[in-house]
């Protein structure tokens, strides 16, 4: 019924003559009210459907319109109602006091029938077409709350799926996970795969938003539930295969992802490690007295997703009191406030002498990147996974 009503336009005029020509002029296309003081109209402005529009005169006795006009705007209900001042008055400054006042137009008496057609219709038309932006915006608003919500309880799951820091043990393992949007396409995690065995993983799925995060979550789905078909997980390569054979970028959305995965044997000592298009990880072996040493841990396999593919794996000794720390490409590559390249070298060189005259944290890390990017946010995900081994 709303959408197919007349709009409504109050007349306001002492003079009833004036009342009259303006009814008979606009009873056709509008709904019409009338008053003859301000008091009256003040209070059919009020009255629902509210006016569309007021015609107001500005000589009237007690109330005159201009002060009608000031209580129509401080009003919050009739505030947005379109105002025109029907008057007999041309001084510039009277008009200036109206427009000052709220008012939208100027109709000088006497009346002109065409000119009142026109004036009314077009504001009519400029009051729908608010109208219909703020309802359209207040849509839009409720949209946007309810999308930020989901993603808000999006991004707490993929949070809540990633490993528990550990803090005592053969082994400590900590993490940050920073993403750019409300939802990144990194992911990371660790679990013991038997009694000796403990895989390491951080993937890097293409792209950011919903559809990155849902295929990363996917992918730590099935390395945290171990659900690869003729797979041991205590091999890097079968698990590299593994993951390239499920997640064909044919078959999502043509998005790909690298990955460095990892098991460690607290027995042998040996880290074998396979990297599929993902940055090397860093080994810091700190020797007492001497600079640390720091060794690139990574194997030339193209990234997951690609096709059919051989993928081959390398291992390491480990020795006591070394960090091991992967990181997805976002840690490092940042501008500096100058527009140079931070880059690999720049946090190999950084973790190197951070060990060198600290005890060096994943916050310390993180706080660096900040100074030198210059910004809290960063234009992709910052992913970063540290193993120390005692």
């Amino acid at each position: 019924m709303e959408a197919i009503r007349k709009p409504k336009v109050l007349i306001v005029d002492d003079t009833p003559e004036n009342i009259q020509v303006l009814m008979e002029t606009l009873k056709d296309q509008y709904t019409i009210v009338a008053a003859i003081n301000g008091d009256k109209a003040l209070k059919l402005a009020l009255t629902k459907p509210l006016p569309d529009l007021i015609l107001l005169d500005i000589m009237m006795p007690e109330m005159d319109g201009y002060e009608v006009c000031r209580r129509l705007k401080s009003e919050e209900s009739t505030q947005n109602i379109p105002v025109i001042f029907v008057t007999a008055k041309s001084e510039v400054e009277d008009e200036t006091l109206g427009f000052e006042l709220g008012a939208v137009d100027y109709i000088t008496k006497p009346f002109s029938i065409p000119v009142i057609k026109a004036r009314v219709k077009a504001h009519l038309d400029l009051k729908r077409l608010r109208d219909l932006e703020v309802t359209q915006r207040a849509k839009l608003e409720s949209v946007l709350t309810k999308l930020n919500n989901e993603l808000g309880e999006a991004a707490d799951y993929v949070r809540s799926i990633l490993p528990e820091p550990v803090r005592e043990g053969p082994l400590m393992a900590d993490w940050r996970f920073i993403p750019s949007a409300a939802l990144g396409g990194d992911a990371l995690g660790y679990h013991w795969l038997d009694e000796d065995s403990f895989a390491i993983y951080l993937l890097d799925v293409c792209g950011h938003g919903v559809g990155a995060a849902l295929h990363s979550v996917s992918v730590l789905n099935v390395l945290r539930s171990g659900n690869l078909p003729d797979t041991d997980f205590r091999s890097p390569e079968q698990v590299l295969a593994g993951l390239n054979k499920v997640f064909p970028m044919e078959c999502h959305r043509d998005m790909f992802f690298t990955i460095w995965y990892g098991v460690y044997n607290r027995k042998s000592r040996l880290l074998a490690y396979s990297s599929g298009g993902h940055p090397a990880a860093l080994l810091i072996d700190q020797v007492s007295g001497e600079m640390p040493g720091v060794l690139e841990l990574c194997t030339e396999n193209l990234i997951i997703g690609l096709g059919p593919t051989d993928f081959k794996v390398d291992q390491v000794e480990i020795n006591p009191g070394a960090r091991l720390c992967i990181f997805s490409d976002g840690v490092y590559e940042i501008m500096d406030e100058n527009g140079a390249y931070w880059g690999f070298d720049g946090l190999k060189d950084y973790l190197r002498e951070s060990a060198a005259i600290e005890k060096p944290t994943l916050d310390n890390l993180w706080q660096h990147v900040q100074r030198v990017s210059f910004s809290e946010n960063l234009e992709d995900d910052f992913s970063v996974l540290e193993i120390r081994i005692f």
